[in-house]
């Protein structure tokens, strides 16, 4: 086969050749000092896109794997989210579970949808935290939780049962913007109120209004 010159071929076309026909490349490579072999390299490597790579027989199983992976991802969504229930905001998160002896940070995925707040550990199937939207009474982040300039990485939860949750994630500002949107509550609490919920007494309603406030 003898080689063509194409002047007006662009990079484009190139990749586009590659990828549709492939390009395979072997090569022989022997390092010597004095004559002497001391390291040798053999190189064998292909280059195309999948489709042909997978009609010519390699990464076929590879190919196979992906595909279910992405198919068994897709189900358990849609088992996560029935009823085509809509995504506001979702990040990689964790959830401080207070209960048990060792309580500390969960992490997981969070998601804001138009209903509830949850996180959920995608490896293990299993749910962390969950909470319809009308049972949060307020959120806020607590004084001093970020200097100034800092991004926020914690948002706090009050339940209308008294409860506080703590939420963390690395764009818990625009979490926050998105809960503010579905619930009324957006508020920067004190340490006093704060205090008072991890102590578990229940704030006045002067302190701390209670009534669910959701649209």
């Amino acid at each position: 086969m003898e080689p063509e010159n194409h002047t007006k071929a662009t990079l484009v076309d190139l990749l586009d050749r590659i990828l549709d026909k492939g390009l395979v490349i072997h090569a022989d490579l022997v390092v010597s000092v004095a004559g002497i072999p001391l390291i040798g390299l053999n190189l064998k490597a292909a280059l195309a896109g999948m489709e042909t790579m997978v009609k010519y027989g390699m990464l076929k199983d590879l190919d196979e794997s992906m595909r279910a992976r992405e198919r068994d991802a897709r189900q358990q969504k849609e088992a996560l989210l029935p009823n085509g229930e809509a995504v506001l905001f979702s990040a990689h998160g964790g959830w401080y579970c207070s209960e048990g002896l060792h309580p500390a940070w969960r992490y997981g995925h969070l998601y804001l949808t138009r209903e509830r707040l949850f996180v959920y550990q995608h490896p293990f199937e299993r749910m962390l935290f969950e909470a319809p939207l009308k049972t949060v009474a307020r959120f806020g982040v607590p004084e001093g939780a970020a200097s100034e300039g800092e991004e926020i990485r914690e948002l706090h939860l009050v339940m209308v049962d008294g409860r506080m949750e703590k939420l963390r994630c690395g764009e818990a500002s625009r979490l926050r913007e998105c809960l503010a949107q579905r619930v009324e509550a957006g508020v920067s609490l004190d340490k006093g109120v704060w205090k008072s919920i991890w102590q578990g007494n229940r704030p006045g309603d002067d302190a701390l209004p209670m009534e669910t406030v959701c649209k």
